[in-house]
Parts: structure tokens; C-alpha cells; sequence
């Protein structure tokens, strides 16, 4: 159902190719009996708006697949226990260019994705749907935190909940998921001249604690895969598999072809996006609100830190990932223990998942012997 909620304002239909799920065409689904092709393959992604926000609804091939009653990775316990927002198969990236000026932006996906975003579609603002949005803030703050030990909490937050949100108000309806975003988020841009980029990834529910198999040399951001299924060579049972060159991990994009797709993905070209209202440049089948619908009230966010907020690209791109404080940051690995202050800060963050229920006993002692390895 695509009306679902009274008083919404449609601004934008995108269709998306039917059987593209398979990435840059090698990838083959997870062998598990939970998973099947379909899943995960994009139709539609619906964007209205209310007096509040905006809503991003996406529509798949198959009937999104409830957690409850399906075993989980840890022991016989149900996933439901782990994602409680009513799905567990996917994650939905999308990428919004809101000033709509070609190189004006950033052109990095998410940590995991393994992608670009082509300059043309450069994005101010990320909409990242996951089945543990409260846990994957809190995976990549943590490895901010850890990269970046000279920059304060406060300072970090700041500049993720700028550019990032991760969708806490969700409703799953037969193949339909839709996720609310509040108008504040997007600084004052209504919607009507905007480009988007949308990724499908398969989602990683468990989060593994000891990343110690991984290069020292490697920087945490390197190794965060902030929820994404990474794929396996062959045909795994709990990840996606392929054959051939090892992948990008994302599964279906929003586009014209299923050509175009898997073109970009096996080149690791920038992903082209789409675009609607004065400065739309592609020829993607859509549908698009009439220009006088009503425009969103939108309604000051306030001040998140005193001090100016950092780009996050000065933080996630990955060409130049030190910012702000250049000359006071060491290289990461040069660093054999972290400041045992912001040990207590991550602690207590944790503290805080664990004690509204936002994560169960399990993950909550993996990520505090984590945390604690540092020290």
C-alpha cells in the first residue's frame, strides 16, 4: 500500500528493474533456507512528505520476511530478539543531493558498501536503514571514536548526526518497508529538486567483537562493516556468495538497467543516482508530484555543539580522512592504548544500548571486551 498514511504528499515513484538482485552479477544469495532470490530485489522506492517529515517507502519483489520465529546466529534464539524493527534481511542506503551542484558533496558510500558515488549525485545527506539502527550509530562512532581519539564525543556526534540518519520509525507491510525522517534533518530542503542514490545490502545482524584477525595496519574504519554482509567466494551458507573477481557487497541500486548496474558495479565506476524537479538529468521511469503541492514546515533543529560542525567527509572520505585537527592527530596504529576517558565514555553509551533493551546481554558483553582491548 503506498497511501498508507492520511495527508502525505507524494513527491517522487521510482521503479527499479525486476530480477536484478545479483549485484554486479556474480553475487548468488545465502544458502540458508531464509533467504531466497527476490528478497532483497528493489521495485520501487516511494518518497512523500507530511507536516513532520518525510517518508521513504521501498518496495521489493517478495514479502519482507518477519524475524520472529526464525533462528538466530547466536544459540537457537530468535532474530526477533536481535532486530525489532520487523526485518532482518537488508539494509536500504539512500544518498541525497539536496543543492543539486555536480562535485559539491561527498562521494563516499557507507563503511562496508565498497563503493563510490559519481560526482554529479554528490551527497549531502545519507538516509541509512538497518535492522539495528541504534547499534550501527553506536558501531561508528566507536570507530571514530578510535581513529580519531583527538576530536571529542560531543564533536564526533555532531558531525554523523549531520549528514547521517539512521530511521528509527519504520513499518513493514507485506513487501513494502517504510522509514520516517524528520524534516529538520534536511535543513530546510523540501524534496522537490533533489537526487538520490539508493543501495540494497544484505544485513549482518550479529556484529563480530574480536576484529584482531584484521592487519594491524588496518585503521578501524577500515575494518567496520557497519552492518553489511561482506561476500564469500563459493556458495556460503550465512553471506552472499560469487564467483569470478571478489565484489562490491551491494546487491541491487536504484537505476535504469539492470545493464547500467552491473556495469558501474564491475567497473567501480561512481554510481549515477536519480533526479527529479528543476535540474533532473536522467530519463529513469518515475513519477513525479505536481510543483504546487504543499511544502513541509520545517522546524529548527537547534544547535548540536557550540564549536562549528566538521564535514563528515573530513571524517569517512577515504582520500582524506583527517580533518580539523591535522597537525594534533598520530597515525592510529601508532597509538598502543586509548584514552582510558573516552574508554569510559564508549562504555557508557554501551551501558546506555543495554539498558533501554536496544541490544540483549550477548552483544552488550562482545562490544564491552572490545571496547576494553583497547585500554
Amino acid at each position: 500500500m503506498l497511501n498508507a498514511w492520511a495527508g502525505q504528499q507524494s513527491l517522487v515513484t521510482i521503479s527499479d528493474p525486476s530480477g536484478d538482485d545479483y549485484g554486479a552479477g556474480t553475487l548468488v544469495y545465502p544458502q540458508r533456507a531464509d533467504f531466497q532470490a527476490g528478497d532483497l530485489d528493489l521495485l520501487q522506492l516511494k518518497i512523500s512528505r507530511d507536516d513532520e517529515g518525510f517518508w521513504f517507502e521501498a518496495m521489493f519483489k517478495n514479502p519482507i520476511r518477519d524475524p520472529g520465529g526464525v533462528p538466530g546466529a547466536v544459540g537457537a534464539e530468535s532474530l526477533a530478539n536481535f532486530a525489532r524493527k520487523g526485518f532482518y534481511q537488508f539494509n536500504i542506503d539512500v544518498y541525497v543531493d539536496t543543492d543539486r551542484v555536480k562535485g559539491s558533496g561527498n562521494t563516499f558510500a557507507l563503511p562496508g558498501r565498497q563503493v563510490q558515488i559519481d560526482p554529479a549525485y554528490a551527497w549531502e545527506k545519507v538516509v541509512a536503514l538497518t535492522p539495528r539502527p541504534e547499534l550501527m550509530r553506536q558501531q561508528l562512532l566507536g570507530a571514530l571514536t578510535e581513529q580519531f581519539p583527538d576530536r571529542t564525543i560531543a564533536e564526533t556526534e555532531a558531525s554523523v548526526d549531520q549528514a547521517m540518519f539512521f530511521p528509527t520509525r519504520i513499518r513493514v507491510r507485506g513487501k513494502s518497508i517504510a522509514f520516517f525522517v524528520p524534516a529538520s534533518f534536511f535543513a530546510g530542503s523540501d524534496g522537490t529538486d533533489w537526487a538520490i542514490t539508493a543501495l540494497v545490502t544484505g544485513a549482518m545482524i550479529t556484529i563480530p567483537a574480536d576484529l584482531s584477525f584484521f592487519p594491524t595496519t588496518m585503521k578501524p574504519l577500515e575494518r567496520l562493516q557497519l552492518g553489511v554482509m561482506q561476500p564469500v567466494a563459493g556458495r556460503p551458507n550465512e553471506t552472499f556468495g560469487y564467483s569470478g573477481a571478489m565484489p562490491s557487497p551491494v546487491v541491487d541500486m536504484l537505476g535504469s538497467s539492470a545493464e547500467q548496474q552491473v556495469r558501474q558495479l564491475t567497473a567501480k565506476e561512481g554510481i549515477t543516482g536519480v533526479s527529479w524537479g528543476p535540474h533532473a538529468v536522467n530519463g529513469i521511469a518515475m513519477s513525479v508530484a505536481a510543483s504546487d503541492a504543499p511544502i513541509v514546515e520545517q522546524k529548527s533543529a537547534g544547535s548540536i555543539s557550540a564549536k562549528p560542525v566538521v564535514p563528515i567527509g573530513n571524517l569517512l572520505q577515504p582520500e582524506n580522512p583527517i580533518a580539523a585537527k591535522p597537525s594534533e592527530a598520530k597515525p592510529a596504529e601508532t597509538r598502543p592504548f586509548a584514552d582510558p576517558s573516552i574508554v569510559a565514555r564508549r562504555l557508557q553509551a554501551l551501558q546506555q544500548l543495554f539498558d533501554q533493551k536496544l541490544i540483549d546481554e550477548a552483544d552488550y558483553k562482545q562490544q564491552k571486551q572490545r571496547i576494553l582491548n583497547d585500554l
